[in-house]
């Protein structure tokens, strides 16, 4: 059962005990969950993100950039503790739980090579206050790029580009959208 993921129900509670290795969750479209972490900062010129360009031997979107962490939740293991192991193995950065904001849970199914990621993803923000040293686990990522927020947005909404990996709208804006709020709040704190 080593590196089986956790099977979901339809309602998003994990199935107790239901596991699947992660060739056959993606083959038969299995309702699965994964943690997504994007890492955001704030400097003179603005709000930038972190970006992890998929390494080229990974199974799918290999060569695209995607979320600066990300991994699938593991048998019997809690979506905010998969969030902090990938964000450790993949960029090398030790969180807590404290430092995480949680976003939401997001519902795809995106058809890939393989098969049908058939996905509930747990979206968290960590915003990088102060320099900290990232390596990157290069087996899973070949880069990572700060990309200006105003950038990126435009990116991700330009259908012709292949650049990333294919998220959807709804997806990109539900991550932008709570970083506005992040830094909006926080202005409005600062004027009170």
């Amino acid at each position: 059962m080593k590196n089986d993921w956790q099977l979901y129900d339809e309602q998003g509670l994990p199935i107790a005990g239901s596991s699947a290795s992660a060739t056959d969750i993606i083959e038969k479209g299995l309702l699965h969950a994964a943690a997504h972490v994007w890492v955001w900062r704030r400097t003179s010129h603005g709000v930038e993100i972190l970006l992890q360009k998929r390494a080229g031997g990974k199974r799918t979107w290999p060569g695209r950039f995607d979320v600066s962490a990300a991994g699938h939740v593991d048998i019997s293991e809690q979506p905010i503790e998969a969030a902090l192991r990938e964000t450790k193995e993949e960029i090398g950065l030790n969180l807590t739980k404290q430092q995480l904001s949680f976003v939401g849970v997001y519902r795809t199914k995106m058809e890939t090579d393989m098969g049908l990621e058939n996905e509930l993803q747990w979206l968290y923000l960590f915003e990088m206050t102060n320099e900290m040293a990232m390596v990157r686990e290069e087996n899973e990522v070949s880069e990572l790029l700060w990309k200006p927020l105003e950038a990126f947005i435009a990116e991700v909404t330009d259908a012709s580009l292949q650049t990333y990996v294919p998220h959807g709208q709804h997806y990109f804006e539900t991550i932008t959208q709570a970083i506005a709020r992040t830094t909006q709040q926080d202005s409005f704190s600062d004027q009170r």
